[in-house]
């Protein structure tokens, strides 16, 4: 699969895919939050280079309730995230690639109509260098991207280096995303990684602040770093499932407007649970 625009950096080797998953955060310092995503890819395979299209559709739930008492939090209790992205990749000399993806997408509590604060436009370039020893292969690859992915849009490196010690084992090494991947047989396969978690959401309607100061154009922020296991099932040519259990460490949940916090919620440690389902819609 390929997740885009807040993940824009996952990538697997399955193209045409689509996958269905759900999220969730047990205590982000007595806020619950969910995650209900739908992702379809689209990969045309071509001799020379590479199409790939698609887009992504996800429902954020936070229930504040504990902080009820203090505030009304509720503009921001339904978070909707709407992504068309494509990809082009192009092979050059000396095994070197290059990858180009376009991502925009919008981000928005709906309260109100679609407006410009609703929309990012997120994108990342690379080229990656490819070796080959006997069949095993190893990557270097160095490029930039812009987005959503670390909390509050902004640029951020691509900088990785992967190696397969053997046909079951592969190590990745980089920014933004690190692991250990481990194929158990056809089957079964897990993982270790750590990687940022993010949300960003603008909020077009009024929100009062406790000083009775009404503002417009609120984010919610959400960022933090990921520590997970993970299971990988593959049913058959077409069905596969993924389980996994993760740890957030230094976790932040704020509201913001015009890069002025309203309210930190004092986010601390959590654990996550994400399961999900693909489905490969074009098997070659």
């Amino acid at each position: 699969m390929m997740s885009y625009g807040q993940k824009m950096f996952t990538t697997t080797d399955a193209g045409d895919v689509m996958v269905l998953e759900y999220n969730s955060y047990s205590d982000l310092n007595a806020v619950q939050l969910d995650a209900k995503s739908m992702i379809i890819d689209f990969t045309t395979v071509l001799d020379k280079p590479t199409v790939g299209f698609g887009m992504s559709y996800t429902n954020h739930s936070l229930d504040f309730d504990e902080y009820d008492w203090s505030h009304d939090y509720s503009a921001f209790e339904e978070l909707h995230t709407v992504e068309l992205f494509a990809r082009y990749n192009k092979a050059l000399r000396n095994n070197w690639n290059v990858n180009i993806t376009v991502a925009p997408y919008l981000s928005s509590t709906f309260n109100e109509s679609v407006s410009t604060d609703d929309f990012i436009l997120s994108y990342a370039t690379s080229f990656t260098k490819t070796w080959d020893n006997d069949g095993l292969k190893s990557t270097l690859k160095l490029g930039a991207g812009y987005g959503s992915l670390f909390g509050k849009p902004n640029f951020y490196p691509l900088i990785s280096y992967s190696n397969n010690v053997n046909e079951k084992l592969r190590y990745e090494i980089g920014i933004p995303l690190t692991g250990v991947f481990f194929k158990l047989n056809e089957q079964s396969s897990f993982d270790l990684r750590a990687e940022p978690e993010s949300i960003y959401a603008n909020n077009a309607s009024s929100f009062s602040l406790v000083n009775n100061t009404v503002v417009y154009n609120s984010e919610l922020e959400f960022k933090a770093l990921k520590l997970g296991v993970g299971y990988q099932f593959r049913f058959d040519d077409n069905w596969s499932t993924h389980f996994n259990m993760g740890y957030l460490l230094a976790s932040e949940l704020t509201l913001s407007e015009n890069d002025h916090t309203i309210y930190d919620f004092d986010s601390k440690e959590s654990l996550s649970l994400n399961i999900g389902i693909s489905f490969n819609i074009n098997k070659k």
